[in-house]
């Protein structure tokens, strides 16, 4: 067992928070080139991946024209503004959190009996516990065939990390299920971070479950949300990355980077990393994700 779930828990859940809370962030540049003029996003951003779960789109396709496949949060839009994000054959894939529960959420009041405890200072986010079968069914049943009838493509399931949370043997399970219950509506499954998981699923012979991941912070990282700025990644935990993505690699999943640059060099330095490797990636130039 390692520290770097925890990490990246603590990561997504502070952006989350941030974004459902409509917070207004202004991001620094990183590392490389301090204080350089942020690059445009239409020049500067990848043709494979968009990250939108920090902004409602309404159908708004001249935010997402340079990208193939977008992360959207579904429960926000209608089949209408989702078709029209779809346009040209682009892939919209909906944010899934199958490990946690949040008070904002509709289904809150039906399903906090479920919920094994709290996000550290957060207190608008609860781990549930996937074990119960009526949260498997749900997230099947009804949320992903809501996603299926608006004309979601694919999964960007979050919060497997639950698992390294709570580590039982009936969480692990749970997980499956409902991966193995979205899988047979037709979704192909990205898994954000969740490394402890997919590793154990990889093992375990059970990474049928899902078809890639997107990792965070490989190669940057976040060193302050108030502050807001972007840095090289530390080397330790590039290095444990860096391994585990081999693993994943080799096991046949696609990977997608999630970085995080405002300068041309080092949105470049990140391009060519993942070049060479045959990763997709996004490059965000701000920790909202707009």
């Amino acid at each position: 067992m390692n520290n770097h779930s925890k990490s990246f828990k603590s990561t997504v859940i502070k952006r989350l928070t941030a974004l459902l809370l409509a917070a207004a962030i202004t991001v620094t540049g990183f590392g490389f080139i301090p204080g350089t003029t942020a690059v445009p996003a239409e020049a500067a951003t990848t043709t494979t991946w968009g990250v939108f779960i920090g902004v409602t789109l309404h159908g708004n396709v001249s935010k997402v024209k340079n990208y193939k496949s977008i992360v959207i949060d579904a429960q926000n839009y209608t089949a209408a503004e989702i078709k029209k994000l779809k346009a040209g054959g682009r892939k919209v894939y909906s944010y899934l959190s199958v490990g946690s529960i949040a008070t904002y959420r509709s289904y809150y009041k039906r399903f906090k009996k479920y919920a094994l405890g709290n996000y550290n200072n957060w207190p608008g986010e609860k781990w549930v516990d996937t074990s119960k079968t009526a949260w498997q069914k749900f997230i099947i049943n009804e949320l992903a065939v809501s996603f299926k009838r608006k004309g979601v493509d694919g999964l960007w399931v979050d919060n497997t990390d639950v698992w390294y949370e709570y580590h039982r043997t009936n969480i692990f399970n749970g997980l499956l299920n409902i991966l193995r219950g979205c899988k047979k509506k037709g979704f192909p499954i990205i898994i954000n971070g969740g490394d402890v998981f997919v590793s154990h699923c990889i093992k375990c012979k059970k990474d049928y479950c899902f078809d890639g991941v997107m990792q965070e912070e490989v190669l940057t990282r976040i060193v302050g949300y108030n502050s807001n700025k972007f840095a090289t990644q530390l080397k330790s935990d590039r290095s444990y990355y860096e391994a585990y993505l081999k693993k994943v690699k080799k096991a046949g999943k696609s990977i997608a980077l999630l970085e995080y640059a405002k300068t041309w060099k080092s949105r470049k330095t990140i391009i060519n990393y993942c070049k060479k490797r045959g990763y997709s990636y996004y490059i965000s130039n701000n920790v909202a994700l707009k």
